[in-house]
């Protein structure tokens, strides 16, 4: 009786795992019998606002762009306020808006300027024209400023109720002291090995300040990332000064 027992059981083991068929053909395993951990982490993962197509409120065909605005019917409308540089240009805002791809950018900029642009727009009424012109400044705008390191880091900044301002100062004595060695450096410079030297030690020490935003801006530490913007712009100081050599000229 246990031997039958058992053989039942081994039996039971080898079966099939019960399957729907649906009326198209394919078959889909019951849910019970799909391990959860198959299932676990999928929810965490950010949507690429590239890869998912609205449609035209108008004809229903797939938008072109993350806009509101359709070259099938020539549909537009005002470009959300609530809409972030990020997903204007086709990228998402979430986990860390200060980490972006910028050649992708400028690839989706030129994808949107082809379908915005007011010289596409100058048969059509006066209300639409006036909609494609605004909406392909605001383009233009979204693209300079997220290109941008600094500029980036700023509209993150007023996005998050935190803007700062150009009178902002640092009291970081390291960050100090470059500046000022970069200053005396530039006005003793001989050569442009001189310069390039202090271009390098400056470079350096953005890239330290740039993995400090990155890491504040995942934090959401929006205080210590307006500070961290201070020092970034004191850098850029040096970059432009070191540029225009020999005219030097220092911002104060």
């Amino acid at each position: 009786m246990f031997r039958l027992r058992a053989l039942a059981s081994f039996n039971l083991l080898r079966a099939p795992l019960p399957s729907l068929r649906y009326s198209n053909g394919r078959r889909a395993y019951l849910s019970r019998h799909i391990p959860t951990v198959a299932r676990v982490g999928s929810r965490n993962k950010h949507t690429d606002v590239s890869k998912c197509p609205k449609l035209c409120p108008s004809c229903s065909s797939p938008l072109p762009t993350a806009l509101p605005v359709c070259s099938n019917c020539s549909f537009i409308e005002p470009i959300p306020q609530s809409m972030t540089y990020h997903e204007m240009l086709g990228t998402p805002y979430e986990p860390n808006p200060f980490l972006v791809d910028v050649l992708h950018l400028k690839k989706q900029f030129r994808a949107v300027q082809s379908v915005v642009h007011p010289d596409r727009w100058v048969s059509k009424p006066p209300d639409q024209q006036a909609i494609a012109a605004a909406m392909s400044s605001r383009i233009n705008e979204a693209l300079h400023r997220l290109t941008d390191p600094l500029r980036r880091a700023e509209y993150i900044l007023a996005r998050e109720g935190h803007a700062s301002e150009e009178t902002d100062s640092t009291d970081d004595p390291e960050l100090l002291m470059v500046v000022m060695e970069a200053r005396e450096g530039l006005d003793c410079a001989e050569s442009e090995e001189d310069v390039a030297e202090i271009r390098a030690e400056a470079d350096a020490k953005t890239q330290e300040v740039l993995e400090e935003i990155t890491q504040l801006v995942a934090a959401k530490n929006w205080p210590a990332l307006r500070k961290a913007t201070v020092k970034l712009r004191y850098l850029r100081r040096i970059e432009l000064a070191a540029a225009a050599w020999p005219d030097v000229t220092h911002d104060e």
